[in-house]
């Protein structure tokens, strides 16, 4: 069994005293333990950069991160929750954070929580006797000395205007997905720098939201296509991928098939690029004969689940379910085993993680995102991908007509950069 099984680590605050920021946690075990975790400013300022804490919405760091070849950078996550709606988001963590975050994977009871010297007992004022309350207010932790609890709503609304001059006195844009390393900071110029490292990262490898499944029938069956010749292709390192290496880019269709699955393929075979289509379940048992297609002609082919639901918001059953259905739908149609894995919305947890390891399949996610399903307009997607550092990237598509006309000035622009388009395996 895991030695995260079990384990949840609930983001409860972003808090400060003199010295040093830190993350209150609810950490769950066989027993809870509210804590404070005392890690670098800069991950801590990329988590606030993708956390509001509005009294709504709770939040549940993942026990696990993924390294980003692209980048060079740890790849943490964090799941914000309200009632039965979950999204996740991405942030750039430091290697000293992941190490840490190992660390509590390990602890197995409360009582062992000590050996652990960046994380400190925590105990609410409130809840403590009033005579207790000033020698409790120097005893409990090196933190509690002169803790000040961050007033989230005012903070938020100051550090929105502070980001905003910030990019207004740099002209500095950062697209979706770039992350910049920072140097070390004094413990003098903390405040300072942490707002500094939100206003840069404020965008950074946010996982947004896709649109919901549209099954749409085909108007025509597709047309006998001759076997390619042999397509640029990368195969995955890493079990989670967010990006590529420098000179590669994956153009990926997610949502299909469909009847713009085969203009599509067409579009990729006439330059000659790879390209990789993440199928889902209910669609291909409509388009078997698309799915057949475009596998014989040599693209690349993944699961996008069998109903293209939050995986988060379903139990272990329904989440292997999921997985496997559409799996083996993929699989009896190949005849080739499945190899890759989008999670729709690009939200999982440890349960997907898990699932997903077991059937040997490698989970695609993306770091450039044109939300052409929001634009559904063809010069909005292509205006994105020409002003993005596309080399090193995975770029979210769906499949439309909007994207079938933009396919070819988008693969020209990137052929022009000397990029790669590569289909992933």
């Amino acid at each position: 069994m895991s030695e995260s099984y079990g384990k949840i680590i609930e983001l409860l605050a972003i808090e400060r005293d003199t010295e040093a920021f830190g993350l209150r946690i609810n950490l769950s075990l066989i027993e809870s333990a509210e804590l404070i975790w005392l890690t670098d400013n800069e991950t801590i300022a990329n988590i606030t950069a993708v956390s509001e804490f509005d009294g709504d919405h709770k939040y549940r760091l993942s026990l696990h991160t993924a390294w980003d070849a692209n980048k060079q950078q740890y790849i943490g996550s964090i799941t914000r929750t309200y009632r039965d709606h979950s999204e996740r988001f991405s942030f750039a963590c430091s290697v000293h954070f992941r190490n840490e975050l190992e660390s509590i994977k390990k602890i197995r009871h409360v009582d062992d929580l000590h050996t652990l010297p960046f994380l400190s007992t925590h105990r609410s004022e409130a809840d403590q006797p009033e005579e207790m309350q000033a020698e409790e207010h120097i005893k409990t932790s090196r933190f509690a000395r002169k803790r000040r609890h961050l007033p989230l709503k005012l903070v938020s609304a100051v550090m929105m205007s502070l980001i905003f001059v910030v990019l207004l006195s740099s002209f500095n844009y950062s697209y979706p997905g770039d992350i910049r390393p920072h140097p070390a900071v004094t413990a003098t110029a903390e405040a300072e720098t942490v707002i500094q490292l939100l206003a840069e990262n404020r965008s950074a490898l946010i996982a947004k939201p896709v649109a919901a499944l549209r099954a749409e029938e085909a108007e025509s069956k597709p047309k006998d296509i001759n076997p390619s010749a042999s397509l640029p292709q990368l195969e995955l390192e890493d079990f989670i991928s967010f990006g590529l290496p420098k000179g590669y880019v994956a153009l990926t269709f997610d949502d299909g098939p469909s009847k713009h699955s085969i203009d599509i393929m067409n579009v990729l075979k006439k330059y000659k690029v790879g390209g990789t289509f993440f199928f889902v379940g209910t669609n291909v048992k409509k388009h078997p004969d698309y799915v057949r297609a475009i596998h014989a002609n040599g693209y690349s082919v993944g699961s996008h689940s069998m109903t293209h639901s939050q995986m988060p918001s379903l139990t272990y059953e329904q989440q292997q379910a999921e997985m496997t259905r559409v799996a083996n739908l993929i699989e009896h149609i190949t005849d080739e085993k499945l190899v890759l894995f989008r999670p729709p919305y690009g939200a999982f947890d440890d349960r997907t993680e898990a699932l997903s390891r077991q059937q040997g399949s490698k989970m695609v996610l993306w770091n450039r995102d044109p939300e052409d399903w929001l634009t559904r307009d063809e010069d909005k997607i292509l205006d994105y991908v020409q002003h993005i550092e596309a080399s090193g990237s995975i770029i979210l598509l769906h499949e439309s007509q909007a994207v079938v006309d933009a396919l070819p000035k988008i693969i020209k622009h990137l052929q022009d950069q000397g990029l790669t388009i590569v289909s992933l395996q």
